[in-house]
């Protein structure tokens, strides 16, 4: 072997030696390092995502409120339109009941003329007082109906005056989730800057390393058995390649 290769190995071990005693801190600290950032990159989505998710809320309920209104709208009008109805079969059933005791009243007077004249009187009077009764028994039902129809849409628009109510406060509630979403955001964006002063890297530096790491690991174990079950120097003819720029990195670094 000649003396500058004689040389070069000493260095290669003198640095790994080196490495070794402080390899086991600095390999800590940039795991703890990639942890970190990875613990920050999901901090930072899922803030992201309950932002975003806050502003569909908003925007749905939105759209649900104005549904909501436009129901509870024509659920008030029908409901005044159902009393009006129900008003105006109160007074045909008033004037039904005036006809049929007109009815009845003729019906007495033919009675007291007797026959002829006063049969037709009574037979017409008779007739009218069957329809007019008739006719109060259908708008007693009707007004009835209508005042069942009426109760029943002051239900469903106070159900929907609930659930308006119900949108709006989910609305307040997106948006201070919005709000605190904001805050968690400028948070960490804050933190994110923090983490790079205190450690001078970021994400991507962090997982360069992490993954350098472990090819580095990985390209130790296959050296290992490599030598185990190879001669050296056929390892080493092999490898040469591939540890020649390490070598310069590492007497670049030991310089």
């Amino acid at each position: 072997m000649s003396a500058p290769e004689d040389k070069t190995k000493r260095r290669l071990f003198r640095l790994l030696r080196r490495g070794a005693r402080a390899g086991f801190g600095s390999e800590r600290t940039i795991e703890d390092e990639g942890v970190l950032w990875t613990a920050y990159e999901r901090a930072w989505a899922s803030v992201r995502q309950a932002g975003d998710g806050a502003s569909r809320v908003a925007s749905h309920v939105a759209k649900q409120r104005g549904t909501v209104d436009g129901l509870a709208d024509r659920a008030r009008a029908t409901a005044a339109r159902a009393q009006d109805l129900a008003a105006s079969f109160a007074r045909l059933s008033d004037a039904f009941a005036r006809l049929e005791l007109v009815a009845l009243n003729a019906g007495l007077e033919g009675a007291r003329l007797g026959e002829g004249p006063g049969h037709a009187l009574g037979l017409v009077a008779d007739e009218v007082r069957a329809h007019a009764t008739r006719g109060a028994e259908a708008s007693r039902e009707l007004e009835g109906a209508l005042g069942e129809a009426s109760a029943e849409l002051g239900l469903v628009h106070a159900s929907l005056d609930r659930a308006r109510d119900a949108a709006s406060e989910i609305a307040q509630e997106a948006a201070r989730i919005g709000g605190a979403s904001s805050d968690a955001e400028r948070a960490l964006g804050e933190l994110k800057d923090r983490l790079r002063k205190t450690t001078g890297s970021d994400p991507e530096v962090a997982r360069a390393i992490a993954e350098a790491s472990d090819h580095a690991r990985a390209l130790v174990t296959a050296m290992n058995t490599l030598v185990a079950t190879a001669p050296r120097g056929v390892v080493i003819g092999a490898m040469r390649p591939a540890l020649e720029p390490l070598l310069a990195l590492l007497q670049s670094e030991g310089e």
